[in-house]
């Protein structure tokens, strides 16, 4: 079942990707030809760009789950907190605009193996989200240990954890579900695509409110765990 369903996933992203192709060379003529009489619309313009590139990512995402093979990169050895400080970078304009404070208890030794840029893409994923679950700032914590799981196997645990309104039962059990988010541009496929991402590696994601850890602070904890190197 999960075959076909992998077949079909792609087989409908190809034929999206076409009438996108088609809209996307369309627009880029239209804003050729009308060249300066193009000014007038030039933020409906961009939004068109906006909204085709966002069909773009969904379809890339859509054939990541059914093609995993076809879009896995070189495995190496990743250091995590060093992988945890560059994708920070990337969502500094997100906390800049924000009001957030951002603490690192980063005490990881051990490196894990697996394609940087897919770890990369996963804690992105999972800052953006931190980031938008406080609006009005707060706190962004995050935290690496050497952790060994419940088989006994080495690896390590990255967290990222924030001062929002937490999770609520129904997010909680539907969190990695595809197509769901609490987001209203959301598309509820970032969570599904890391789950995925990585299993490929031996890896796996959890979610947690942080008082149910034990923790004084409101707020949500996502949980990376990979096999060390």
């Amino acid at each position: 079942k999960l075959a076909a369903i992998g077949q079909l996933t792609a087989s409908v992203a190809h034929e999206i990707n076409n009438p996108i192709a088609v809209m996307q060379g369309n627009l880029d003529l239209l804003r050729e030809t009308l060249g300066q009489h193009a000014l007038p619309i030039t933020e409906e313009l961009r939004l068109m760009d906006q909204q085709i590139e966002r069909m773009r990512l969904i379809v890339t995402q859509l054939l990541q789950y059914a093609r995993p093979t076809d879009y896995a990169g070189y495995v190496v050895a990743v250091n995590v907190n060093e992988t945890l400080e560059n994708s920070l970078v990337l969502v500094a304009h997100l906390l800049g605009r924000a009001r957030i404070e951002v603490h690192r208890d980063l005490r990881a030794s051990a490196s894990v193996a697996i394609n940087r840029q897919e770890l990369q893409q996963v804690l992105i994923n999972l800052l953006i989200n931190a980031i938008q679950a406080m609006p009005l700032g707060g706190e962004l914590l995050l935290r690496s240990r050497n952790r060994t799981d419940e088989k006994g196997q080495a690896g390590v645990l990255m967290e990222v954890c924030d001062t929002g309104p937490g999770l609520t039962p129904t997010a909680k059990d539907k969190l990695f579900s595809p197509f769901f988010t609490t987001k209203n541009d959301g598309n509820g496929l970032g969570l599904w695509i890391s789950v995925g991402l990585l299993e490929r590696y031996g890896g796996s994601i959890s979610a947690h409110n942080r008082r149910e850890l034990g923790e004084a602070s409101d707020g949500a904890v996502f949980g990376v765990w990979l096999l060390q190197d």
